[in-house]
């Protein structure tokens, strides 16, 4: 039933029925469900819950809570931050503990799928007449780009970066290896209307973001030589069949873009808390202002949103704080690059979750969803896959156990040859898999901790991405 209740989440949170179903518009129903949620893994079968019990077990359960205190205690003065952000690590919390099955996983990979096909649904449907979220009066006032009347997507460059992401997901989790309908039938279908959806945004960033994902499904689990090739490809021919697609001709000249112009405002001002609030200005307070003109030329002091994740979390919690939100998303990647997986469902949740990682990371430096509940959920999945992953470890490790303490008996009591013992398994410091060595097969731990290579993986992430930052900022 909890994990039910994680799925029921994820609906409220994507399709947002709360803010257009008439009778539930401005009611909180996220709390009530929060609640029952949280009594049904409490006082619930007890076989819902992840087989790895307890709080703290992996390395993103104690990144998440390292980002939660961080931001709690660099707040400041007369600002409360609690209640804004603890859901969402109750979130976090629930998501794992539900997903105690590899089956849970990949369902709950393919109900994300649904969701996105579901707001791109919304979006055409909207085109034809059928406005149920009521996002036509959004969609005029932004020049005809497809917007929906929800809070998460009543722009359109929010709506195409969601929308365009089941793109390569759905190609993940039905086209490949799939049956001849999900292949002739499914795939193309959901191809072409999230593609639809998308189109009618007319958002560039979302464009970027899926040729980069299309790119990736190709490059995720496949031999080199197919690789390399479809790098190429993409350096290639990629560049050129995006400028065929609506408003890229503005790609040219950037610095002639009012909009770009405008964020790079915001990236300076940004860039200058960073400089002079080593912790930032606290969770959610930076705000850019930058002059404009109005109608009649009249000039204003209007606030510029920063158009970028990277940009937002540095000038509200400073590089600390950059350095935690970009260090949970590279360890959620760890678990997924290191995992060897068994068997072809396995190896369908990896990917699927790479592709969603790698599109809210690349979205990032495009659209402000630094504080979004699904960055949490991500990370959610990559910590209750990596549970699964050590709660089998640990079971081998029981069975191990157990046969060589079977073993010892009957060497003892004399009633087994030596001849016929079965090498015991044994374990090792790091990594999936069987290890053969002279005496006993090994089996490698799988890493169950941030170390020296996280902190430094996690630390040159936060440098580059101020490089990047300032190199933009110079040279645009």
């Amino acid at each position: 039933m909890a994990y039910r209740f994680a799925l029921f989440f994820l609906f409220l949170w994507y399709v947002r029925p709360q803010d257009w179903f008439p009778g539930l518009i401005g009611v909180n129903i996220i709390r009530p469900v929060m609640l029952i949620w949280v009594a049904l893994l409490l006082f619930g079968d007890m076989r819902s819950r992840t087989p790895l019990r307890g709080i703290l077990k992996t390395p993103h359960d104690w990144l998440v809570l390292a980002y939660f205190l961080y931001v709690v205690f660099t707040a400041p003065a007369g600002v409360s931050v609690f209640s804004g952000f603890f859901p969402l690590v109750v979130f976090y919390g629930l998501t794992v503990q539900s997903l105690s099955s590899w089956d849970k996983v990949l369902g709950y990979l393919k109900w994300w799928n649904w969701m996105l096909l579901a707001l791109a649904l919304m979006g055409v449907l909207s085109l034809y007449g059928l406005d149920i979220t009521g996002g036509k009066p959004i969609t005029d006032s932004m020049q005809g780009r497809l917007s929906l009347g929800t809070w998460m997507h009543n722009n359109p460059n929010a709506l195409g970066h969601s929308v365009v992401a089941a793109i390569p997901l759905s190609y993940v989790l039905w086209f490949w290896r799939g049956s001849l309908f999900q292949r002739a039938v499914m795939f193309p279908a959901f191809m072409i209307l999230a593609g639809m959806c998308a189109w009618e945004t007319q958002s560039k960033g979302s464009y970027v973001v899926g040729g980069m994902l299309t790119v990736l499904i190709f490059v995720i689990g496949r031999p080199k030589f197919v690789q390399i090739g479809a790098i190429a490809m993409a350096a290639v021919l990629g560049v050129g069949a995006l400028s065929f697609l609506p408003r890229m001709e503005q790609m040219g000249n950037l610095r002639a873009d009012e909009g770009v112009l405008g964020r790079l405002m915001a990236w300076e001002q940004a860039r200058q808390a960073t400089k002079d609030h080593a912790t930032g200005v606290g969770w959610k307070q930076f705000i850019a202002f930058i002059p404009w003109v109005a109608e009649g030329n009249r000039p204003v002091i209007v606030a510029k949103a920063t158009h970028s994740s990277y940009v937002q979390v540095a000038a509200d919690l400073g590089i600390y704080g950059l350095f935690l939100y970009l260090a949970a998303q590279l360890v959620a990647l760890r678990t997924l690059l290191v995992l060897r997986p068994r068997d072809e469902e396995q190896e369908r949740c990896r990917r699927a979750l790479i592709l969603l990682i790698a599109a809210n990371m690349i979205s990032g430096w495009m659209i402000n969803r630094q504080y979004h509940t699904e960055y949490f959920l991500m990370i959610a999945v990559a910590a209750a896959i990596h549970r699964l992953t050590v709660a089998e470890e640990l079971t081998k490790a029981e069975e191990a156990k157990a046969e060589a303490a079977r073993l010892e008996e009957a060497k003892f009591l004399d009633k087994a040859p030596v001849a016929q013992l079965t090498p015991v398994l044994i374990f090792q410091a790091s990594g999936p898999g069987l290890v053969k060595s002279d005496s006993v097969p090994q089996i490698k731990k799988f890493w169950n901790r941030f170390g020296w290579l996280d902190l430094m993986v996690a630390g040159s992430a936060t440098w580059l991405t101020i490089w990047i930052w300032d190199y933009i900022m110079a040279n645009l």
